[in-house]
C-alpha cells in the first residue's frame, strides 16, 4: 500500500478479486459533519478521562489493545450515551496525532423500526463515507465488511488512524460486521442495550446522574445561554429540586432547563412547582427513563402558545426524515413566514432540530413519539387528516410543477424558475414524496398515490433511483386493480414496466407491458396500444429479440400515423432507428431517419437527444465518423444542460466508440472516462460496466495492457453480476485483446471460446464473428495453426453475412498472418493483398497501413526486399497519419530490415533509429532492444563501423 500525493492507494480483495482503491488522505465525517457536542457538558468527567485513555495512540507506535478499543456506552434513552460520545469525539480529535485519518459517525436508527439500519446497509454507507466507488461495493455483508475492514486497516498503517462512532445500535448483530479487526482503529458504540462481542471489548453502563452533578448540567446550560445568570447560585435548594424531580436524567434535565432559558427571569421555584405537579409520573421515572423524558416534553408542550402546540403536533405527521418550512405551513394552512418563526421558537425549546439544509426541519425520535401521542389526544379538534390531506395535495401539485421541467418542452412556467431549482427541491423531498406514495392511501387518499407516483416517474428515472420508483409503481397498479380503474391500470402499467426495464427485468417488465396493452385493445384506444407496443419493443431490443422489436415499433408508428400523431409516431421511427442499428442495416436506418427528419425538420430544431443519438449510431455504421461526432456531441450537450446524467452518459460512451474508430485514442479515452464517472454517481452498474469496457479498449490501443486487462476484467465481473450475458460476451471478447496483446495467448483463448459461445447463444452474429476473429489470433499464438484458421473462416462467414466489410477485411488479414507464420507466404501475401483492397474500398486507412505492414513481413521472408521496403514505407506513412505511433515503430522496423539487406545502409540507420525512438516513448523494451539491434548492425556496415546508438541518448 502506498501514500501518494495525500491520498492513500491500497488493494484490497472483493469477492475473490483484487481491486485497487484510491482513497482520500482525511475521512469526512458522517453527512452534515460530526453533530456537535454540548458546551454544557457536565457528570460524566470520570468516564470520558478513562474512555480517552483507551483512545489515545499507543505511544511504542504498536497496533495492540489501547489502539484498536471497542468502547460500549449502554442505558436508558435520554441518560447521554450519544453526548457522552460526541464529547469523546470532539476531544479525541482536537488531539494532534491521535485520529489523522479523521472520525466516521453513524446513526445506526436501532431503536427505529422504519428507519433502522441493517448491517448491509450501515457497511454501505460507511463505505460511500470512506469514497469508495460504487463499483468497487460488494454485494453481499461479508464482502463489504472485508472491504470496510481493510480500509481502516491502510489508514492505521500510514499513520492516519480513523475514529469510528457508532450510535444508536439495538444489538450486537446489527453492528457485529462494523467493528474493525486491525488492533489500531477504535470504536465507540452506544446502546440501550448491554452488547457483547468477547472482543474484549469496555463497557460502560451509564446511570442517571447523582443530583449535585444534575444541578451542574442546570448551571451549565443556563450560564451558556447567559454569562451573568446566577439563578443557581440564588435558589440551590430549587436547583437541587429540579434535578431531583428530574431523576437525573440528562435528556430531561435539559429540555426542562431550556424553559429557565427561554424565561430569564422566571424563577426556578416555579419550574420545580410544576414539576412536582407530575409527582405522580416522576415517582414512575426512578423505575422508567421514558416517562422522564415524557414529562419533560410535557412540560415544554405545556409552555407553548396554542399556535406552537398545534404545529409541533402536526410536525410528527410527516413521512419522511425532516420537513421543509412550506410543508409544515400547508399542513397549518398558514403563512411559510409564519411558520418559519414558528418553528424557530420550537427549535430554541429543543423540541425541534435543525435539517440537513436550511429551512428543513426534524424531530428527534422520542419527540416525534411524543408529539404524535398528543396529536391523537387532541385529533378532534385538530382534523389531522384534513392537514395531511393539505401536505400531501402540497406534495402532488408541487411535484407536478417540477415534473413540467423534465419534460420534452422543459421550460415550464409556475413555482421553479428553472430545471435546477425543480431538481433540486425534488432533491430535497425524494424520501417523503416516495413515502407519500406508500401512505397516501392508507388515509384515504389512493388518488394521492397514484397521480403522485405518475409525476415523479421522469424524475426517480432521471436520477436513477430505481429501487423508489419500481416502489411507487408498484403502488399504484396495486391501487388501480384494488379499485378497479382500467383507464389507470393501464398507465401505471407502463409505468411499472418502464422502471422494471430499467432495472433490467425484462422479462416482468414486458408482461406489464402486455397487460397494459390488453387493457387498451378491450378499451379501443388505439393511441394506447402504440404506446404499450413501443414499450414492448424496448424491452425486446434489450433481450435482442430484434425482430420482435422491429414489428412493434413499425406496428407502433403505423398506428400513430393513423391518428396523425406526428411526435408519436416520430418517437416509434427513432427508436426503429436504434434496433435497426443492431441489426447492422445501417441504410436502412439512415433511411427511417430521413422520414423523422421529414416529419419532425431537423434535430438541431427540436434538441431531440434520443434522435442525434441513433443518427450518430447509423452514420457511425456506415463510416461516416465525422458526422456521427458531431450528433453525439450536440446530443452530450443537450443532456448535459437538462442535467440528466444517465443520458450524457450514454452520449458521451457513443461519441467515445467512435472517437476510437478513427484511432482519436486519448480523446475516445476521456469520453468514456467521463462517461463511467456519471454513470458511477447516478449508481447504474451495468452502464459503467459498458463504458469502463470500452476504456479497456481505448487502453489496449494505447499499449496500456495492465491498466487494459484491468477495466475489462472488472466488466466482466458487472455484466455477469447484472446477468447481462450478452455484455460479458462482449467484455470476455475485449479482455481475450487484452491478453493476447499482453502476452497470454492461452488465457486469451479461454476468453474468446467462453465469449463466441455467449454472443451466438445471444443471437449475435456480428459479436461472435469478433469473437472467433480474436480466438484464431489467440490460437495462432499458441502454434494451433489449423483451429486458427477455422476459426477465421468461420468469422469471414459471419461477418459476410451481416455485410461487415471491415471486419472481413480484418479476418483476411489475420489469415495472411498465419499463413506466414506456416510458411505458406504466396498465401499470405495473396490474402493481406484481399485485405488491403477492401480496406481501401471503404476509405479504411489504418487497415491498409496494417495489411501493408504484414505484406512487408511476408515479402521479407520471401527475400523481396524492394517490395518489402516499398510496403513498409506505405505502412509507416498511414500508420503516422492516423496517429498509430506503435504501428508506425513495428513498420519503420521491418523497412529497415530490408534497407539492411539491400545495404542501404545509411537509410537504415536512419529508419531504425526513428523506431527505437518511438519504442521507447511508448515504454516498449522489448520491440526496443529488436529495433536497436537493427541499427547497431547497420552502423557497423557503414564506413568506420561506428556505433550510431550511442547519439539516441542525446
Amino acid at each position: 500500500m502506498n501514500q501518494i500525493n495525500g491520498g492513500i492507494y491500497l488493494n484490497a480483495v472483493v469477492q475473490g478479486r483484487t481491486v485497487h482503491l484510491h482513497l482520500p488522505p482525511v475521512v469526512t465525517p458522517a453527512t452534515g459533519g460530526l453533530p456537535p457536542a454540548t458546551p454544557a457538558f457536565a457528570g460524566r468527567g470520570d468516564q470520558l478521562r478513562e474512555i480517552l485513555t483507551r483512545l489515545a495512540p499507543d505511544p511504542r507506535d504498536v497496533p495492540g489493545p489501547t489502539g484498536g478499543s471497542i468502547t460500549v456506552l449502554a442505558g436508558l434513552g435520554g441518560v447521554g450515551k450519544s453526548e457522552l460520545a460526541l464529547q469523546v469525539g470532539c476531544r479525541a480529535l482536537a488531539k494532534p496525532g491521535w485520529f489523522p485519518g479523521g472520525v466516521l459517525f453513524l446513526d445506526m436508527f436501532g431503536y427505529d423500526e422504519e428507519r433502522r439500519l441493517t448491517p448491509e446497509a450501515a457497511l454501505d454507507a460507511l463505505l460511500r463515507r470512506l469514497a469508495v466507488p460504487l463499483e468497487h461495493l460488494p454485494t453481499d455483508r461479508q464482502g463489504r465488511s472485508a472491504l470496510y475492514r481493510t480500509i481502516l486497516k491502510g489508514y492505521a498503517e500510514q499513520g492516519r488512524r480513523v475514529l469510528v462512532i457508532l450510535d444508536n445500535a439495538s444489538s450486537s448483530e446489527q453492528v457485529r460486521s462494523l467493528l474493525p479487526s486491525d488492533g489500531a482503529t477504535p470504536v465507540l458504540l452506544t446502546s440501550r442495550h448491554t452488547l457483547t462481542f468477547h472482543l474484549g471489548e469496555r463497557l460502560y453502563d451509564l446511570d442517571i446522574l447523582e443530583p449535585h452533578l444534575g444541578v451542574e448540567v442546570i448551571r451549565n446550560v443556563l450560564r451558556q445561554a447567559d454569562p451573568a445568570d446566577a439563578r443557581v447560585a440564588t435558589e440551590p435548594a430549587q436547583a437541587l429540586r429540579i434535578s431531583e424531580l428530574c431523576a437525573g436524567l440528562p435528556l430531561a434535565l435539559r429540555v426542562a432547563t431550556a424553559l429557565l432559558a427561554e424565561a430569564p427571569a422566571r424563577p426556578l421555584a416555579d419550574l420545580a412547582r410544576m414539576l412536582e405537579d407530575t409527582r405522580r409520573r416522576l415517582d414512575r421515572l426512578s423505575r422508567r427513563a421514558d416517562l422522564a423524558v415524557r414529562a419533560a416534553f410535557e412540560l415544554s408542550y405545556r409552555a407553548l402558545a396554542p399556535e406552537h402546540a398545534r404545529l409541533f403536533r402536526f410536525l410528527s405527521l410527516g413521512q419522511g426524515p425532516d420537513m421543509s418550512t412550506v410543508a409544515a405551513a400547508r399542513l397549518l394552512d398558514e403563512d411559510p413566514d409564519d411558520v418559519q418563526d414558528l418553528l424557530g421558537d420550537l427549535a430554541r425549546a429543543h423540541l425541534v432540530g435543525h435539517g440537513a439544509t436550511y429551512g428543513r426541519w426534524r424531530l428527534h425520535d422520542l419527540v416525534r413519539l411524543f408529539a404524535h401521542e398528543q396529536g391523537r389526544a387532541r385529533a378532534e379538534e385538530d382534523r389531522p387528516m384534513e392537514a395531511l390531506g393539505r401536505l400531501f395535495e402540497h406534495y402532488r401539485l408541487t411535484t407536478e410543477a417540477a415534473d413540467a421541467h423534465l419534460g420534452p418542452d422543459g421550460d415550464a412556467p409556475g413555482r421553479f424558475p428553472d430545471l435546477v431549482a425543480a431538481l433540486e427541491w425534488l432533491d430535497a423531498e425524494r424520501p417523503n414524496l416516495v413515502a407519500t406514495v406508500q401512505t397516501a392511501h392508507v388515509v384515504g387518499r389512493p388518488d394521492i398515490s397514484v397521480h403522485l407516483a405518475f409525476a415523479l416517474t421522469r424524475y426517480l428515472d432521471r436520477r436513477r433511483h430505481i429501487d423508489d420508483w419500481i416502489g411507487t409503481s408498484t403502488t399504484a397498479v396495486g391501487l388501480c386493480h384494488q379499485h378497479d380503474a382500467d383507464e389507470g391500470m393501464a398507465a401505471a402499467l407502463n409505468n411499472h414496466g418502464l422502471a422494471l426495464a430499467a432495472a433490467r427485468r425484462f422479462d416482468e417488465a414486458v408482461k406489464a407491458h402486455s397487460l397494459a396493452l390488453g387493457i387498451k385493445r378491450e378499451r379501443g384506444d388505439p393511441h394506447g396500444m402504440a404506446e404499450s407496443l413501443s414499450n414492448m419493443a424496448g424491452n425486446w431490443c434489450e433481450t435482442r429479440r430484434f425482430e420482435d422489436a422491429v414489428r412493434a415499433y413499425t406496428a407502433a408508428a403505423r398506428i400513430f400515423g393513423e391518428l396523425d400523431d406526428d411526435d408519436g409516431r416520430a418517437r416509434a421511427l427513432v427508436n426503429l432507428v436504434a434496433v435497426l442499428v443492431e441489426l447492422r442495416s445501417f441504410d436502412e436506418a439512415l433511411a427511417v431517419l430521413a422520414e423523422v427528419t421529414r416529419v419532425k425538420g431537423d434535430p438541431g430544431d427540436h434538441d431531440d437527444a434520443v434522435l442525434l443519438m441513433n443518427r450518430g449510431k447509423s452514420l457511425s455504421g456506415v463510416r461516416e465518423f465525422d458526422r456521427a461526432v458531431e450528433d453525439f456531441s450536440r446530443a452530450a450537450h443537450i443532456y448535459r444542460r437538462n442535467a440528466d446524467q444517465h443520458g450524457e452518459a450514454s452520449a458521451l460512451t457513443n461519441l467515445g466508440n467512435t472517437l476510437l474508430q478513427e484511432w482519436r485514442i486519448d480523446e475516445a479515452l476521456d469520453a468514456h472516462t467521463r462517461a463511467a464517472e456519471l454513470l458511477s454517481a447516478v449508481g447504474d452498474r451495468h452502464g459503467e460496466a459498458v463504458a469502463r469496457n470500452s476504456m479497456g479498449l481505448c487502453l489496449m490501443r494505447a499499449h496500456r495492457l495492465q491498466e487494459a486487462i484491468e477495466a475489462h476484467t472488472r466488466g466482466v465481473e458487472a455484466f455477469r453480476d447484472t446477468h447481462d450475458r450478452h455484455g460479458e460476451g462482449l467484455a470476455r471478447t475485449n479482455l481475450g485483446m487484452s491478453l493476447a496483446a499482453d502476452g497470454r495467448a492461452g488465457e486469451a483463448v479461454i476468453e474468446h471460446t467462453l465469449a463466441a459461445e455467449l454472443l451466438q447463444e445471444t443471437s449475435d452474429p456480428h459479436g461472435a464473428g469478433i469473437a472467433l476473429n480474436n480466438l484464431g489470433c489467440a490460437l495462432r499464438r499458441t502454434g494451433e495453426f489449423g483451429r486458427a484458421i477455422e476459426a477465421h473462416d468461420a468469422a469471414a462467414e459471419l461477418f459476410r453475412q451481416t455485410g461487415d466489410r471491415k471486419s472481413e477485411a480484418d479476418v483476411h488479414n489475420n489469415v495472411g498472418t498465419a499463413r506466414r507464420e506456416m510458411g505458406q507466404l504466396e498465401e499470405a501475401v495473396a490474402a493481406h493483398a484481399e485485405a488491403a483492397a477492401i480496406y481501401r474500398e471503404i476509405s479504411e486507412r489504418h487497415g491498409e497501413a496494417e495489411a501493408a505492414e504484414k505484406t512487408a513481413a511476408a515479402l521479407l521472408m520471401m527475400n523481396r526486399f524492394e517490395e518489402a521496403d516499398r510496403a513498409g514505407a506505405k505502412a509507416a506513412e498511414i500508420f503516422q497519419g492516423t496517429g498509430d505511433r506503435y504501428g508506425e515503430a513495428v513498420a519503420l522496423a521491418n523497412r529497415a530490415l530490408a534497407l539492411v539487406e539491400l545495404r542501404r545502409f545509411d537509410e537504415a540507420v536512419a529508419v531504425s533509429g526513428k523506431a527505437v525512438l518511438l519504442f521507447r516513448a511508448l515504454d516498449s523494451p522489448g520491440e526496443e532492444n529488436a529495433a536497436l539491434r537493427i541499427l547497431i548492425h547497420a552502423g557497423n556496415e557503414l564506413d568506420g563501423g561506428q556505433d550510431p546508438s550511442a547519439s539516441l541518448s542525446q
